[in-house]
């Protein structure tokens, strides 16, 4: 029987060469420490020994791993896709790459992710907080005690507003919703998630914002809170409200729920936007192309990774200051999902 190929340590490497184990790594790592001479020893018989680096220990000089962590709630939602896309490519310019986990809205999941991330010897760790009412944030608040560089983005633990990049939810939920209005729509509902969490709960208070400014009555009716915001959240959280109220207008409070939506409503021949309009939040790269483009909110992703990255490496680096809630501005875009009335 041919017996499994051994994989070359970097113990090895520095035996072969006779130095230490940490001259090697700094050479094999490029640092200004090493001579020339020593750097071209090393990396040649580093090849002939067909010896790989290990990218979560990359120095042990400078106990750097050069990769980040990052934990979102749902890969499913291709707004979380595009943040790892943006997050990936602005840690690649500075040398970091990227390691992805999935907590499927469980901070028990999100707890268990923190511990791999940990052992694997990331630098610093960017999450989306799970939408739960209760979370356990055991591992988190070990991290926030330690000092250990975590950046939350596009939404932050009630319990800890503190080193988060978002959108600013209120404020977009408030321009769309006046957008709305102004366009003369009154018998309005929304499909959240649940309010007492913050990327609902920041939404609702920007559309309350709007309805006192144009004296709108509303009561429990126009407020519906979805399973999941998801698009079977949204399809089926309109389902049976479209016959009962006969709303003018649907926002969701993401552009998942509001495909949903729209494909529900269509299912019950019910005409966008001849009679009723719908609204997304989020502006994630399809909502342009569907067969009904849709009228959303931009978050601006490309900021908010940009912002997040540099808090993250600011922190990683000892040179952040206690930070809060950075809110990056949104913007209204219309399109033909909704129209005046």
């Amino acid at each position: 029987m041919q017996q499994s190929k051994k994989t070359v340590s970097i113990k090895d490497v520095a035996a072969y060469v006779g130095l230490s184990v940490g001259t090697v790594s700094m050479a094999l790592n490029n640092s200004e420490k090493i001579a020339d001479k020593t750097k071209s020893i090393v990396k040649k018989a580093a090849e002939e020994l067909g010896f790989k680096k290990n990218p979560f220990a990359r120095s042990l000089s400078t106990q750097s791993s050069g990769m980040v962590g990052c934990i979102v709630p749902d890969l499913t939602n291709n707004f979380y896709g595009e943040m790892i896309a943006h997050l990936q490519a602005d840690l690649a310019e500075l040398g970091y790459g990227l390691v992805v986990g999935c907590s499927n809205e469980s901070s028990r999941l999100e707890n268990k992710l923190i511990e791999q991330f940990l052992d694997k010897g990331v630098d610093g760790i960017i999450s989306v907080p799970v939408s739960e009412v209760e979370p356990d944030l055991t591992e988190i608040k070990k991290l926030i005690q330690r000092d250990y560089p975590i950046v939350f983005i596009s939404s932050y633990y009630r319990e800890i507003p503190r080193y988060t990049v978002m959108c600013d939810l209120k404020d977009g939920m408030y321009k769309l919703a006046k957008n709305m209005f102004e366009q003369g729509h009154r018998n309005f509902v929304i499909i959240t998630g649940n309010k007492k969490l913050v990327p609902s709960g920041e939404r609702v208070d920007g559309l309350m914002k709007a309805v006192k400014e144009f004296d709108i009555k509303v009561d429990d009716s126009n407020f519906i809170e979805a399973d999941k915001v998801t698009f079977i959240g949204g399809y089926s959280a309109i389902n049976d409200i479209y016959n009962e109220k006969k709303p003018d207008l649907v926002l969701a409070i993401n552009d998942i729920m509001a495909m949903g939506i729209i494909s529900s409503l269509k299912s019950q021949k019910v005409r966008i936007p001849e009679d009723v309009s719908v609204t997304g939040f989020d502006d994630i790269a399809i909502a342009a192309f569907q067969e009904t483009p849709l009228t959303t909110v931009s978050q601006s992703l490309n900021q908010m990774s940009k912002r997040a990255v540099k808090l993250l490496l600011d922190r990683i680096n000892k040179e952040s200051q206690e930070f809060g809630v950075d809110r990056v501005p949104a913007e209204v875009v219309l399109r033909k999902s909704t129209k005046a009335i």
